[in-house]
């Protein structure tokens, strides 16, 4: 069973499949990243599942909705209680009125005239009120509308200086960029992520610019990018590359200089846990599952493998002592998934209304482990 990793980066979502990882001194010397001037990964050996997810593109603006709802008992709730008491006094008069009306003659109608008119006065009042409510609303719309019409032209243009920007990085282009940026006054949030999905394609594309450093800060300065998110962009270039060259298993000694000389260059000192997981796995096979010591009772040809987190693992189940159920059989896993974000593992088996989930230090190398242990096959050679 191949289990799959999933994991958010800057250029997208990516899902890959672990296999047993390659000794240290079988991987290439190639320095050369598993990454493309896209942001795309370059596989550069075939023993890996890889699925990218659909790269997310930064959003429009949005305008806000307008109220339409019907406000009329808001508006009756809302007048006076003088107003609501006049009303009250309008329907007990009206009543009145009728009954003087059957009992004694014509005379009743004074007060079911008077009545009514009580009754009608505040409905008059709020009829008022609600036209001026939609002439408001209509000129407020009205504003809004050419407000937004204007915000969409500005971030149009602010969106295709970035774009020729990414594609031709220099000195025009960036100043280009810095006008289009000085005339918009929409929030941050609402332009940044076109900013740094353009500084982002820039760095990928210019990785062996000897300008680099200075190249992006003059693009993040430009896009008007702040200084959290232009060095979270120089952390994103670091992190998409190295999680392809672990999905790549080529994570060496050539690479890993190369990828440790560019953190130099970008100043930042980014520490995935994740790479010690991957480190861990070198050289561990179906043949060479680690054997341990564990104080729990075990059957007939059982031995413990790995504890992490109040999980047990051994060669015929998996033991979970905080779950429902306590145990599964390792036969009846049918499917790992591994959370890199959140360091969650889900594990769906034979005879569960629902998957187990769980979170540990180490998500990567446990369930690497349990599809490991899942392969073996402890019957005697008589019996195959």
């Amino acid at each position: 069973m191949t289990f799959f990793v999933s994991k958010e980066l800057a250029t997208g979502p990516i899902r890959f499949g672990v296999s047993p990882r390659k000794r240290l001194e079988q991987i290439d010397d190639d320095p050369q990243f598993s990454t493309s001037p896209d942001g795309t990964f370059v596989r550069r050996r075939k023993e890996s599942f890889f699925f990218a997810g659909a790269r997310r593109k930064p959003g429009e603006v949005q305008a806000p909705k307008p109220d339409h709802r019907n406000k009329y008992i808001a508006l009756l709730l809302a007048l006076p209680k003088g107003h609501l008491a006049t009303i009250g006094a309008g329907f007990l008069l009206v009543l009145i009125g009728f009954a003087v009306v059957i009992n004694k003659g014509s005379q009743g109608w004074i007060e079911v005239i008077i009545g009514l008119a009580m009754i009608i006065a505040p409905a008059v009042l709020i009829t008022r009120q609600r036209r001026i409510d939609r002439e408001r609303e209509e000129r407020e719309r009205a504003e809004r509308e050419a407000r937004d019409k204007r915000n969409r032209e500005l971030l149009a243009s602010y969106a295709a200086a970035l774009e020729t920007m990414q594609s031709q990085p220099g000195a025009e282009t960036i100043a280009a960029v810095r006008r289009e940026r000085e005339r918009l006054d929409l929030p941050y949030e609402l332009w940044s992520p076109l900013a740094r999905n353009a500084v982002l394609m820039i760095a990928l594309q210019s990785l062996q610019s000897n300008d680099l450093p200075s190249l992006l800060a003059n693009a993040s300065e430009a896009a008007g990018l702040s200084a959290g998110d232009a060095k979270s962009v120089r952390e994103d270039v670091v992190r998409t590359l190295l999680w392809h060259l672990l999905v790549d298993d080529r994570l060496g000694a050539q690479q890993k200089a190369a990828l440790d000389a560019l953190q130099q260059r970008l100043t930042v000192g980014l520490q995935d846990p994740a790479v010690s997981e991957f480190e861990k796995l070198r050289g561990i096979t179906r043949e060479t599952l680690p054997r341990i010591e564990c104080e729990i009772r075990l059957g007939f040809h059982e031995y413990c493998i790995h504890i992490t987190g109040g999980l047990i693992l051994t060669n015929k189940r998996l033991i979970l002592p905080s779950q429902k159920p306590p145990e599964v059989a390792l036969p009846k896993i049918d499917d790992l998934e591994v959370d890199a974000d959140t360091s969650m593992v889900t594990i769906r088996a034979a005879g569960l209304k629902k998957p187990l989930t769980m979170r540990l230090e180490d998500p990567i190398f446990t369930a690497t482990l349990i599809d490991l242990a899942l392969s073996l096959n402890e019957r005697p050679r008589g019996f195959a």
